[in-house]
């Protein structure tokens, strides 16, 4: 039996391959208009952004392999019904649980690739895109993940970041401020900043210097809550979308803001709505066979195609909605995330039950 499940594998791979180069090829597209309104800004090339769709097309691919997989099921194993291929493996003693279960594993088996990816190849790819980015800010040297220092300037204050790392934190800042003369009134270091949301930095091993007349005063905190230390523009080049941070990076970065006591609420969001991919891609992987196990002329190919999409796209959009509500209405977040995908998969393995009756 083995080589029958290494042909329904094959069969729906070659699949899921022409689905996946298709949306990848319109997201690259839609990426790279948004890429080439930055370009001439500051040194931002047109082979710059060339090179950012290029660099963040393995975050496409992630969040796009769920809704292929089902599509490409669709095709493939629609194919085979289409050649009668599923009726001889079925008159040859293999069960539609059999099916099943050889679809399960090879999306085990693409489960493990998505996660791959989120730990290994999108986080720094990601970070060589920011890098790019960075180019179209004008005064602004280096983009994120770089070891160059950087100036910039929010009103009376003159900031200096010795470097942005891959995982949304500053490294080694310098605050000054300054009066209307330009004379210098204080100066705050801190080793690190990590964004704590709605425009706030939470500023680690500070140290607070007073430059008063005839003395310097330093005060040493271990945190400090600092707005806007970058602006708007700058945030959203420099610093890393937190979808592009692999989920080790986002547990970390939660437990240090729970211990600081500040919310927590957006990256457990994004957390879980990476760790649902993977239900996520289980239950689309299996949702295509009630549409190829049952009668195939009651159905044709385009009509499942056309379904299928439907389905994914809609999946998608509640997946979406679920992470907007659960933090507008502040819920908790894996159970309102994890529900569509867990419900999504119970419904499949139903649905399979039922055509095997």
């Amino acid at each position: 039996m083995l080589t029958i499940d290494r042909y329904i594998m094959q069969r729906f791979l070659a699949g899921i391959l022409p689905v996946l180069l298709l949306l990848l090829a319109l997201f690259s597209f839609m990426s790279l208009a948004e890429e080439l309104e930055d370009v001439g800004k500051g040194d931002f090339t047109l082979p710059d952004a060339l090179m950012v769709v290029l660099l963040t097309t393995p975050k496409r691919l992630v969040d796009l392999l769920p809704v292929t997989a089902l599509l490409g099921g669709l095709l493939g194993l629609g194919a085979m019904a289409n050649h009668r291929e599923l009726i001889a493996i079925r008159t040859s003693g293999l069960s539609k649980q059999r099916i099943a279960r050889t679809v399960t594993v090879l999306a085990v088996f693409l489960a493990i690739f998505i996660t791959i990816l989120q730990f290994s190849v999108v986080p720094d790819f990601e970070r060589e895109a920011a890098h790019l980015r960075g180019k179209s800010l004008q005064g602004t040297e280096k983009g994120a993940g770089s070891t160059g220092a950087f100036w910039t300037r929010n009103g009376s204050f003159f900031i200096r970041v010795n470097a942005v790392r891959f995982d949304r934190t500053l490294a080694d800042i310098e605050i000054y401020a300054a009066d209307s003369s330009g004379r210098l009134l204080q100066l705050i270091q801190a080793s690190s900043a990590d964004y704590a949301g709605s425009d706030n930095w939470l500023l680690s091993g500070v140290v607070q210097s007073e430059l008063q007349q005839t003395k310097v005063q330093e005060t040493v905190q271990k945190s400090l809550l600092w707005k806007d230390l970058l602006s708007a523009e700058q945030a959203s080049v420099l610093i890393l979308p937190l979808q592009a941070l692999a989920p080790s990076d986002l547990v970390k970065t939660i437990a240090n803001l729970k211990r600081n006591k500040l919310d927590t609420h957006e990256y457990e969001i994004v957390l879980w709505q990476q760790v649902s991919l993977l239900p996520s891609l289980l239950a689309m992987a299996l949702l295509s066979l009630p549409f190829v196990l049952g009668s195939v002329r009651s159905v044709s190919a385009s009509q499942r195609v056309m379904l299928g999409g439907v389905i994914g796209i809609s999946f998608y959009l509640v997946q979406q909605l679920s992470g907007q509500l659960a933090g507008i209405l502040g819920m908790n977040p894996a159970l309102v995330i994890l529900a569509p995908a867990f419900i999504l998969l119970a419904l499949a393995i139903a649905a399979i039950r039922h055509r095997s009756l």
